[in-house]
């Protein structure tokens, strides 16, 4: 038994490439007489009428999954033969999935209706992304009212999925667009114009309609769940986010790596369950049966429903289905996030072979990412060394470089890590903290916390354990700073292999300045490290400053002084500080003391105080030179 053909009169509209030979949908958009709201009717290939169950068509269908787009030509789902006979055509008849209904002002597609439909030869008119624009802006254009109402009608269904709380987000200029799992996708450049806004929305409703549907109706099909990743953050949040970094490439690309990794893959299942992403309690897909199989499986079993016929595939069947496309999907992604991966690193190895000095923060990362399980090439280090001066690298930086294996890095691995130690010990807890995310099978590094002095001026000494290497206490007037110096100094330990004996810390007689003191290496140690001891005076020491640059030297005085003293096999420079003034305006004196020479400088904060009298040394240090 068959149900009764439903035609209509209206024009309906193919929007896409004008080179598809797979059209889906076609759609109507006309006001309502009213004025509240639209009256809709979309019409979806019949393909489960010409691929019938178990044909070649069929196997070939549920062997590729999807249609595919590589780079130049398309690898058609069905195979040409079928997918021409179920094509949408302006020219030919076709039987079609009919859904009808009103989109309300408030963006609800209410009154649905879903039935068999047939559309006659010349009822369909194909449009071209690119034309849209211009019908829009014409008045005079014969489809330019149904247009300007698919498009009104279209951003009322996006207001309400945002007020909804959707990550319903399109840059068409830019090319981008939040698909519905919530990861941010690129828009092909020949569909960059208001029609790919509009053919999403349609279709997104119709899916959501029919999904609602068929609920009513207790039909199970294959629906389309999404359940939330609670660490994602909030909508509100992403899309503050998204428009912050929209100017910013690399920005945006971090941005769209995270949304990545927190989004939880949709999958296809008999019984419903909802779709966070599109904040929908139910979704299904159907709008896309010539390119996707999950689409020609629901039509098939809506078909039956429609005809009275017996369902096509059994409960268990139909599950099975869902799981097998699920696996599939999975695989499909990890294939692909290895193939861009691989691209990836053979591209930065390209750029890395021919300047590393010109490569941005982020391509340097990843090049160092490469890098770091070979030997230390001559040109990597000399671009670490002048990354490290200039104050270029990063936590990540640090992170990566530490697990640089082979011996030929240690020289520069100690270097780095006493530098960043001296002028940013505040990176020390991110660099652990991004160590450990890349070795979540590795035991985290351990911080032991003492305490001693009076209440009034407190002592605080840490010590940290990092890959089962004690580093040294480092002891401070505050428990933060110490805590910090002790990172740095146990990732130094666990490099140049210094095991530190099992004992108390030695609190210091005398007041300990306030920032924390890290013991002296070991004589088996290359490279600097903050001393314990008190500055003594010593002779100025005459020291190279042969090639060095002014300019250079003091865009990092800081990180410039601690290169300098290793390259003349001095101790590293010591700073004294020294507090004056109310609590509430406090003044503080810093003084350097390096090879014997010495510079003063004061400021409102102790950090630029250090700078200031670093940069003091520097021009001294020039002067004499």
């Amino acid at each position: 038994m068959t149900s009764s053909i439903v035609t209509g009169m209206s024009t309906l509209l193919m929007i896409d490439s004008r080179y598809a030979r797979d059209r889906d949908d076609a759609f109507s958009v006309i006001p309502r007489a009213d004025g509240r709201g639209w009256a809709v009717e979309v019409h979806i290939a019949g393909v489960a009428d010409v691929v019938a169950l178990g044909s070649v068509a069929d196997e070939q269908a549920f062997l590729r999954a999807e249609t595919r787009y590589p780079p130049g030509r398309t690898i058609p789902m069905l195979g040409e033969s079928a997918e021409q006979a179920a094509t949408l055509t302006a020219d030919a008849r076709r039987t079609s999935l009919r859904v009808t209904g009103s989109i309300t002002t408030g963006g609800q597609l209410v009154d649905v209706t879903v039935g068999r439909g047939q559309i006659r030869p010349g009822r369909c008119v194909a449009v071209d992304h690119a034309e849209v624009p211009g019908i829009l802006s014409d008045p005079q254009h014969p489809l330019h009212q149904q247009l300007a109402a698919a498009d009104a009608a279209a951003q009322v269904l996006l207001t309400a999925r945002r007020d909804g709380g959707a990550l319903a987000f399109y840059d068409v200029t830019r090319g981008w667009a939040a698909n519905e799992d919530g990861a941010i996708v690129a828009i092909p450049d020949s569909l960059r114009t208001v029609a790919y806004v509009i053919v999403q929305e349609l279709m997104i409703a119709t899916n959501e309609a029919v999904a609602l549907w068929c609920v009513e109706r207790g039909l199970p099909v294959l629906f389309r769940n999404h359940r939330a990743n609670p660490v994602a953050g909030s909508t509100d949040e992403l899309m503050t986010e998204i428009a912050a970094a929209a100017g910013d490439p690399d920005l945006f690309a971090k941005l769209r790596g995270r949304l990545l990794s927190t989004l939880r893959a949709a999958s296809y299942d008999p019984t419903v369950h909802g779709h966070s992403g599109l904040r929908l309690s139910a979704y299904t897909h159907v709008t896309s049966p010539l390119r996707r199989v999950a689409d020609l499986i629901n039509q098939r079993i809506i078909f039956a429903h429609l005809d009275s016929s017996p369902a096509p595939y059994t409960g268990d069947q139909l599950a099975a289905l869902g799981a097998d496309l699920n696996r599939r999907t999975r695989a499909t992604r990890e294939a692909k996030k290895n193939r861009f991966k691989h691209a990836d690193q053979r591209l930065v190895a390209q750029e890395a072979a021919r300047d590393l000095a010109a490569l941005d923060t982020r391509t340097f990362h990843k090049a160092l990412k490469a890098e770091a399980a070979t030997p230390l090439r001559a040109e990597l280090a000399t671009e670490l060394a002048r990354r490290i001066d200039a104050d270029l690298l990063t936590a990540p930086d640090a992170a990566v470089l530490i697990d640089a294996a082979d011996p030929t890095w240690l020289p520069i691995q100690l270097r780095v890590l006493d530098t960043l130690a001296a002028t940013h010990p505040e990176m020390g807890p991110s660099v652990v903290s991004v160590w450990r995310q890349a070795h979540p099978d590795q035991p985290p590094t351990d911080l032991e916390i003492r305490r001693n002095g009076a209440d009034h001026h407190p002592l605080f000494a840490a010590r940290a354990t990092h890959l089962g290497i004690r580093g040294p206490w480092a002891i401070g007037s505050a428990k933060k700073p110490a805590e910090q110096a002790a990172l740095w100094a146990a990732i130094r330990a666990q490099l140049a292999a210094t095991e530190n004996p099992d004992t108390e810390p030695e609190w210091p007689v005398a007041e300990p300045t306030q920032l924390p003191a890290v013991p002296s290496p070991t004589a088996s140690d290359s490279g600097p490290a903050t001393s314990a001891s008190p500055h003594r005076a010593t002779a100025p020491a005459a020291l190279n400053l042969e090639g060095a640059k002014k300019s250079k030297a003091l865009s990092n005085p800081t990180a410039w002084l601690m290169s300098l003293a290793q390259n003349n096999q001095q101790a590293p420079p010591e700073w004294e500080f020294r507090t004056d003034g109310p609590a509430h305006a406090p003044r503080f004196t810093a003084t350097v003391h390096l090879a014997g020479h010495t510079a003063i400088a004061d400021a409102t904060a102790k950090t630029a105080a250090k700078t200031a009298s670093a940069a003091a040394l520097v021009e001294a240090l020039f002067e004499q030179h």
